[in-house]
C-alpha cells in the first residue's frame, strides 16, 4: 500500500494546512460558536497565582523558528515552510511568538485539568504571551506529534481530527490589549480558569499580546477518550468544574 503524504503548495504552511480546512475563510461573515470559532467548555475554579510563579523560572522564549525543536532535535518537518510564509509576508522567523515550560506535569492543579479533561498521551505546556508577542495566524497541524514521525505523511488524526484535541485554559484575567482571535471571533474578556477548545484542522487562529500585562495560559493537547466526548457534551458558559 502507498503511504499517503501531506502536499503543501509552494513550501507554504499557511496553504497547506488551509487546503485541508473546512472553514469557509470568508472574513465578512459575522462569528458563530462551535464548528465555526471556537467552543467555551467550562471554567476551572481555582487560583492559579501560585502554578504561574513555580512555571515562570521554566520558560524559554519561542519564535516561529525554534518553537518545535523542544520536541525533537531534528528540525521538525513543518519548519522551512513556516518560515517562508514569514519572510514572503516580510516578517523575521526569529521575531518572538511566546514563553513556553514544556512536560508541566509536576504542577498538580495542571494535572488535574489533564483528568477533568479525559485526555491520554497529553502534552501540558504553560504559554505566557509578554508584551509585543504575536504567534501569527495558522492551522494547527501538530506537526510533531508522533504519529507524524517527522515527515508529511498522513496520520490517522488526519482522517479522524476528532482522535486528538488541543484545550486552552486561561490562568489569569483578561487585561486590556489581550487578543485570542479564532476563525472571525476574538475571545478576550476571559476569567482565570476559562477553558476554550476549537476544531483543530479547520479553524485559523493568531494571538496577540498588546497590553502592558503577562497573559499565562495553559495549553493541553492529546488522544480523546468518551470521558472527553462526555465533557464536550456539557459544555456551557456555566459549566464550573471547582479544582
Amino acid at each position: 500500500m502507498t503511504e499517503k503524504m501531506q502536499v503543501w503548495p509552494n513550501n507554504s504552511r499557511w496553504e497547506g494546512t488551509k487546503q485541508y480546512s473546512s472553514w469557509h475563510f470568508d472574513p465578512t461573515r459575522p462569528p458563530e460558536p462551535g464548528k465555526d470559532s471556537y467552543t467555551y467548555v467550562c471554567r476551572f475554579d481555582a487560583d492559579f497565582t501560585e502554578e504561574i510563579k513555580a512555571c515562570m523560572p521554566l520558560v524559554t522564549k519561542n519564535t516561529w523558528a525554534n518553537r518545535n525543536k523542544y520536541k525533537i532535535k531534528d528540525e521538525l518537518w513543518s519548519a522551512s515552510a513556516e518560515e517562508q510564509d514569514l519572510i514572503n509576508a516580510g516578517a523575521d522567523p526569529n521575531m518572538p511568538i511566546f514563553e513556553r515550560a514544556g512536560n508541566c506535569w509536576h504542577i498538580a492543579k495542571f494535572g488535574l485539568i489533564s483528568m477533568h479533561l479525559g485526555l491520554q498521551k497529553c502534552d501540558i505546556n504553560f504559554h505566557n504571551q509578554s508584551t509585543g508577542q504575536m504567534l501569527v495566524e495558522h492551522i494547527d497541524n501538530f506537526a510533531g506529534t508522533h504519529a507524524r514521525e517527522n515527515s508529511f505523511k498522513i496520520a490517522d488524526i488526519d482522517e479522524h481530527p476528532d482522535r486528538m484535541r488541543r484545550f486552552t485554559i486561561m490562568l489569569a484575567d483578561w487585561q486590556l490589549g489581550q487578543v485570542f482571535q479564532l476563525g472571525n471571533a476574538n475571545f478576550t474578556q476571559w476569567r482565570a480558569g476559562d477553558c476554550i477548545t476549537w476544531e483543530w484542522k479547520d479553524i485559523p487562529h493568531a494571538t496577540c499580546n498588546m497590553g502592558w500585562w503577562d497573559r499565562p495560559m495553559l495549553q493541553i493537547t492529546g488522544r480523546t477518550t468518551p470521558a472527553t466526548t462526555k465533557l464536550l457534551e456539557r459544555a456551557s458558559q456555566d459549566l464550573v468544574i471547582k479544582l
